[in-house]
């Protein structure tokens, strides 16, 4: 029997997405008086295309306006100048993107792309994890966040909250909106991690209040407030927790251990071996939830993960 090549989602295709994405920074308010000779859309898709394109630099980019991709490609019928796009795109107030991840997401619902990114009894395992994108001892704004050093100088930067659908058996993933973590205006304290994690998930639910999600994050986010907020949004989780910040649990695992109240499993294969300990009923101290925890020791040492009741049945 011949292969039977599977049938084309035309909506999902390179050009659609691409053309789809354009329609939608379409929408994007200009906050320009007047500029006949080169558009905001052209300008946001220029953008995209540099990230599309994995260019390491603004100016590598810019050596590529004269190629014939940008134009064939994302439908650019003028590229700016790394300074000019600069210009034009940091005024875009970052909210104003949120209906283009939005919209890719319908996308990929009505093409069942996500069905092979279920994880876990209808959940989707959602990655959130800090990262900073400019940092700069002299250039700042008024968002900036501030680190004030020993020897009287500033570092001034900005972060934000990353957010990916990802599966174990995959190599894609799929992005989310991120949430900024920089400086309220007006306000002269830093804004932090655990706050862009509370207007994430609040946003995330008013995004998606049907679809189960399993947020994975590393030792910062096991912390009760964080909990409480995973539990409002009707989040389960599988957070990393460091021995140095919770010795309560720790003691429970050992003792745990001592009695002989886990389950085993091991795994090994070429690049090294993994043992997995599993205990139940396991009370975070600050939170006065009881957890499912996992002891994972492996050559790069010893570790924990904390989970909601839920990934135990």
């Amino acid at each position: 029997m011949g292969f039977i090549a599977p049938k084309e989602r035309k909506h999902l295709s390179a050009d659609a997405l691409f053309g789809f994405v354009r329609s939608l920074f379409a929408n994007v308010p200009d906050h320009r008086s007047n500029d006949t000779d080169m558009t905001l859309t052209d300008a946001l898709m220029a953008g995209f295309a540099m990230f599309s394109l994995k260019c390491p630099s603004l100016l590598d980019f810019d050596k590529q306006r004269a190629e014939g991709n940008l134009k064939t490609i994302y439908r650019i019928a003028r590229a700016p100048c790394d300074s000019y796009m600069r210009e034009m795109l940091d005024p875009v107030a970052p909210e104003s993107l949120r209906p283009l991840f939005k919209g890719v997401f319908r996308q990929l619902q009505r093409g069942k792309a996500l069905e092979a990114m279920v994880f876990f009894k209808g959940c989707y395992l959602l990655a959130l994890d800090g990262t900073g994108y400019f940092s700069s001892k002299t250039i700042h704004c008024p968002s900036c966040l501030e680190k004030h050093h020993r020897d009287g100088s500033i570092t001034y930067s900005h972060h934000l909250l990353g957010a990916a659908l990802i599966h174990p058996d995959r190599r894609e993933v799929i992005p989310l909106m991120p949430e900024a973590i920089i400086k309220p205006d007006g306000s002269e304290k830093n804004d932090c991690e655990r706050n862009a994690a509370k207007r994430f998930l609040a946003k995330l639910r008013h995004d998606h209040p049907h679809l189960g999600f399993i947020v994975t994050e590393d030792g910062l986010s096991s912390n009760a407030p964080h909990i409480e907020t995973l539990h409002d949004a009707g989040c389960h989780y599988i957070l990393g927790v460091k021995e140095g910040d919770h010795s309560y649990l720790f003691a429970q695992v050992r003792a745990a251990e001592h009695v002989g109240r886990v389950s085993h499993y091991e795994r090994h294969d070429r690049a090294a071996g993994l043992h997995i300990a599993f205990g139940l009923s396991m009370t975070c101290r600050s939170t006065n939830r009881v957890l499912m925890y996992a002891l994972t020791s492996s050559s790069t040492g010893r570790s924990v993960r904390i989970t909601s009741n839920i990934l135990a049945g």
